[in-house]
């Protein structure tokens, strides 16, 4: 599908990825557009992996990624892209703000505009007061909202993110989603979450993983 009134479109054609001889995801189609869309599905079912490969960091075995109706359009689409996966390993000896200032630069941002943004984003979800400090003092759930913080950076057109609001306390994960309602206004946004019932209501669309299958609950 291409794209259409100016909108940003990820679409799947036939795509399938295995590791070794297990299959993993199966022949999957489906066009994401603007809005939030929610995984959902038993675990090991291939949500983390569907998430990897729209963030670019794996290919498939089969099929095509198209990113506005272009495929071969990785660079592209890695320049507009925002990834929260749900175990990284982060530079320890680095600051908050050293360390989204590094992502940002990748992301083509000035240091004053990405200070500006990680600013905005880390008082939003009580982070800022820590973001001069060495991500080596970090406990699991401010480490939770740095990962989510940096993939908000440069308001990317695609955010995959995988459980960005675990760790994280009731309050902190309502502004959490918040923020990715607001972003999904304008932006392709999928992710999973423990709050899919919470959120399903503001989806877009709501996909269950399973079995190799991706299939449209809602």
């Amino acid at each position: 599908m291409a794209k259409t009134n100016g909108e940003p479109s990820l679409e799947l054609r036939g795509v399938s990825k295995t590791y070794g001889r297990k299959a993993v995801l199966a022949e999957v189609s489906h066009t994401f557009t603007p809005g939030l869309t929610l995984l959902t599905g038993p675990s090991g079912a291939g949500k983390s992996t569907l998430l990897r490969l729209l963030a670019t960091v794996e290919r498939p075995n089969r099929g095509v990624i198209h990113w506005n109706g272009a495929a071969g359009a990785r660079g592209k689409l890695r320049r507009t892209l925002g990834y929260a996966p749900q175990a990284v390993d982060l530079p320890e000896d680095l600051t908050a703000r050293e360390f989204a200032l590094h992502i940002a630069s990748l992301k083509g941002l000035s240091a004053s505009a990405a200070d500006k943004q990680f600013g905005a984003i880390t008082d939003a979800i009580g982070l800022h007061a820590d973001i001069n400090n060495r991500i080596a003092s970090f406990s699991g759930g401010m480490r939770r909202r740095l990962i989510f913080a940096q993939a908000m950076l440069g308001a990317p057109q695609v955010l995959a993110l995988d459980e960005p609001t675990a760790e994280l306390d009731a309050e902190t994960a309502r502004k959490l989603g918040a923020l990715l309602l607001e972003r999904a206004r304008d932006a392709i946004v999928v992710m999973t979450t423990h709050l899919a019932e919470e959120l399903a209501p503001h989806a877009a669309a709501v996909l269950r993983v399973e079995a190799g299958s991706v299939m449209r609950t809602a």
